[in-house]
């Protein structure tokens, strides 16, 4: 069962992509990429490590993201923008509760990927629905303050409808 009405746009108009790095999604709980000079094989310094949102906690999901800089929590599953056979689920369901764990305590959270859409948006979806939100909703949100293009990985979008709310748990997602 395909969810059509649920997919991102095909196609990419001006206005559909990030303008910002990191999107506020929720107070606190933010969604971003990794800037190209901050990859691990890039030898310059860190710009992002005095970012002035204050993050306390960063969910790093690209693999080649740099380390995010001094004094903050970071949790790092390098997974592959891809079917989500192709990752460890329960260790994607891990991040989203360590994430949800920091933001519902107080804390500045990002959750970043490379361009902040997809890995990002999957986590941060999880993150929602550990808040209560429902799958669709939750990929409303994040296409209304990340981007329009954002969660354009139809099997990321699929898993989240159909067994995203079984991966979390009872009680743990609102019921689709």
């Amino acid at each position: 069962m395909h969810n059509h009405h649920r997919y991102a746009p095909r196609s990419i108009s001006a206005g559909q992509e990030p303008t910002e790095l990191y999107s506020e999604i929720m107070p606190c709980l933010y969604q971003g990429g990794t800037a190209d000079q901050a990859w691990v094989d890039q030898g310059q310094l860190l710009d992002h490590g005095d970012d002035p949102r204050g993050f306390d906690a960063v969910v790093t999901l690209f693999a080649w993201a740099q380390p995010f800089g001094w004094g903050v929590a970071e949790l790092r599953y390098g997974f592959m923008d891809a079917h989500p056979r192709h990752a460890d689920m329960t260790t994607v369901v891990e991040a989203a509760r360590w994430a949800h764990t920091r933001w519902s305590a107080g804390q500045q959270v990002l959750i970043r990927c490379q361009a902040g859409l997809n890995r990002s948006g999957l986590v941060m979806a999880l993150v929602l629905m550990l808040d209560g939100w429902d799958a669709a909703d939750a990929i409303a949100l994040i296409r209304e303050r990340r981007a329009a293009i954002a969660l354009f990985n139809d099997d990321f979008v699929d898993w989240l409808l159909m067994d995203a709310a079984a991966a979390l748990g009872p009680g743990d997602a609102a019921a689709a």
